[in-house]
């Protein structure tokens, strides 16, 4: 029995209860098979009887002229060599479907269970030629309809410039966006994991410091940008890194000049609180990311909720990008109303209801107040877009002089339309 169980890996107990079977039946001779059961055997011989039914399903195997065994169906993982039995069902079949299209797409689905995938496809295809609009046939061979014409579904979708991906089909354009934006934010992850071991070689001192230092200096790929950006914001946190290392990130950030990199250094102008880190960060940005900057910045000085103190920030970082047509928003920034809620305090009032009682509440009620201030930075922008004039803080001047600039020389402060 060795050489016709191999691979054995059976309890004794269920190779003695498959002996204690194997000579209980007798049936016919089928052709040579081979069963796979779990636990990785083997077992050569030939089926001679199959039985699904009953309390305990079965297949009994004959491993050699003397010796058959039963062998639970739930231990078997795969049959190898019942193919004849399969290929004279189909032959008795196909002698029946005539040149009935119906007929052969039936018999088609019956070759797909028993796993003829090749005679499948030849009799859904035979179900199309006899009946060119036969609609379940043509699904099964992934045919749509495409106005009067059937067409396969895969021409039709490379027709409309799709391509078929892993997800499905999908337009080039996007397919190759995404790609090309999983592989920056993978490149990014690594960057994000060197860059936090360099810094931390040059915040502890010793042998490497230098040398880390000298790596974070060199970097220039653009796909460091977020590594560096992050570093440079989160550097802003309780233990800041030292400046000097700081102003690296500055440097690098500009001279990568990408989309992230100018975002970080758009957000540094405005909101770092160092006057040097964030000079250093809108001198950058007046090489490359000006104009992101001031559309960043413009903003603020609308804003319903706007507090002083932001309205000021967002001045300030705009006197480094100084545009004569953007004079009407400077003359609106000289002077800006803030609205603010006091907040309630402790108190008594008397009040009246609409049936004529009265009652008495405790706590003041929160007042809403406006504050009007001036803003030197704005005064600073009309000064550097128009040399010489200064009219202080009288919005009417100021916009009647503009208004004249433009009347006498319409190319000046000209505004696209």
């Amino acid at each position: 029995m060795t050489h016709l169980i191999r691979h054995s890996r059976l309890p004794l107990r269920f190779v003695l209860l498959l002996a204690l079977g194997a000579f209980c039946v007798d049936a016919p001779r089928a052709h040579g098979d081979t069963l796979e059961l779990r636990g990785g055997v083997q077992v050569d011989g030939k089926i001679v009887r199959k039985t699904d039914t009953g309390s305990k399903p079965h297949v009994i195997v004959e491993v050699d002229p003397e010796m058959r065994l039963a062998i639970p169906l739930s231990r078997v993982v795969k049959t190898v060599g019942d193919g004849e039995e399969k290929l004279v069902w189909y032959r008795r079949q196909l002698a029946q479907v005539g040149e009935d299209a119906e007929a052969h797409c039936q018999l088609a689905r019956a070759c797909k269970g028993n796993g003829l995938l090749a005679q499948r496809d030849f009799h859904f295809q035979r179900a199309i030629e006899i009946d060119p609009n036969h609609s379940q046939a043509r699904a099964a061979l992934d045919y749509v309809r495409d106005g009067n014409e059937w067409v396969l579904f895969a021409d039709q979708q490379r027709r409309r410039g799709l391509m078929r991906t892993a997800g499905g089909w999908e337009v080039p354009e996007v397919y190759l966006r995404e790609q090309r934006r999983d592989e920056f934010d993978e490149a990014s992850k690594l960057w994000i994991k060197e860059l936090t071991k360099l810094r931390g070689l040059v915040l502890r001192p010793g042998k490497r410091s230098a040398e880390a230092l000298e790596s974070i200096q060199a970097i220039d790929d653009p796909l460091a940008s977020t590594a560096l950006a992050e570093a440079l914001e989160k550097s802003r946190g309780n233990k800041p890194d030292p400046k000097s290392l700081r102003m690296i990130y500055v440097k690098r950030l500009g001279a990568l000049k990408t989309s992230v990199a100018v975002q970080a250094l758009v957000r540094t102008g405005i909101f770092e609180p160092d006057p040097g880190i964030r000079t250093a960060a809108l001198l950058q940005l007046q090489e490359y990311g000006g104009s992101s900057a001031v559309a960043s910045y413009l903003p603020i000085l609308k804003g319903d909720n706007r507090k002083p103190v932001e309205v000021t920030a967002a001045l300030r970082a705009l006197n480094y990008f100084p545009d004569p047509e953007l004079w009407q928003e400077y003359v609106d920034a000289l002077i800006t109303t803030h609205k603010s809620l006091t907040p309630k305090g402790p108190g008594m009032s008397v009040g009246s209801n609409s049936l004529g009682g009265s009652g008495l509440s405790t706590g003041s009620k929160q007042e809403v107040r406006t504050k009007t201030v001036q803003n030197p930075a704005a005064l600073e922008l009309l000064r550097q877009i128009a040399p010489g004039v200064d009219y202080r803080y009288d919005q009417a001047a100021w916009r009647n002089h503009f208004a004249a600039q433009l009347t006498q020389a319409p190319d000046d402060l000209r505004r696209d339309p």
